[in-house]
């Protein structure tokens, strides 16, 4: 009689352990599909992207006037952390930059401004990206006119995008130098955004 008491005991004991085995097993696959969820199944190797779905905008001044304007042809590969080598490589069709406004879209081409002639296109390669609480830090080399400058950028995190915002120096691409060497006319420092839709 008392070994069948200790049993039944014994075998209750057991089964809320494994109750409770279950119910932490339980939290512990949730919390790790939420987990993999976060990451934006960026852990598979590289994402394209490009101007069908994404944009990348410039803007600026012009005699105190604001501009803007999108790159129309670009494409774009992206290998964000915990891929094994993460990495983001950019390439821009300089003449498929328009702005709406046929004066600076006749112009951004030309020998002073883009010389797309001699430079049709321009790269951004990374050297560094880092995972920064939910977002990501990039560092790399952006090539215009075939000078290389160091670009850093946070790139967010925002759910349905990957969104970044910088300024570049065109005068250290030598852009605009022959006709507006010290940005009396236009910015020197034009903004660029990205909006990289999933």
């Amino acid at each position: 009689m008392v070994r069948n008491f200790m049993g039944r005991k014994f075998a209750a004991k057991t089964l809320r352990k494994s109750k409770y085995l279950h119910a932490f097993y339980t939290i512990f696959l949730m919390t790790a599909v939420s987990l993999s969820g976060h990451v934006n199944a960026f852990t598979q190797d590289a994402f394209n992207f490009n101007s069908k779905h994404s944009e990348v905008v410039f803007a600026g001044e012009h005699a105190g006037m604001p501009f803007k304007g999108v790159f129309k042809q670009w494409d774009a590969e992206v290998s964000l952390p915990p891929a094994a080598k993460p990495h983001i490589k950019a390439n821009f069709v300089v003449s498929s930059a328009k702005t709406g406004n046929s004066t600076y879209d006749s112009t951004l081409p030309s020998g002073d401004w883009f010389d797309a002639e001699n430079y049709p296109e321009s790269q951004f390669e990374s050297t560094d990206v880092k995972l920064i609480g939910k977002d990501y830090e990039v560092s790399g080399l952006l090539n215009l006119r075939g000078i290389n400058q160091p670009v850093t950028f946070i790139l967010k995190d925002q759910g349905d995008r990957l969104t970044a915002s910088f300024t570049i120096d065109r005068l250290a691409h030598k852009i605009g130098m022959e006709s507006d060497p010290s940005a009396e006319w236009v910015s020197q420092h034009i903004k660029m955004t990205l909006i990289l839709k999933k």
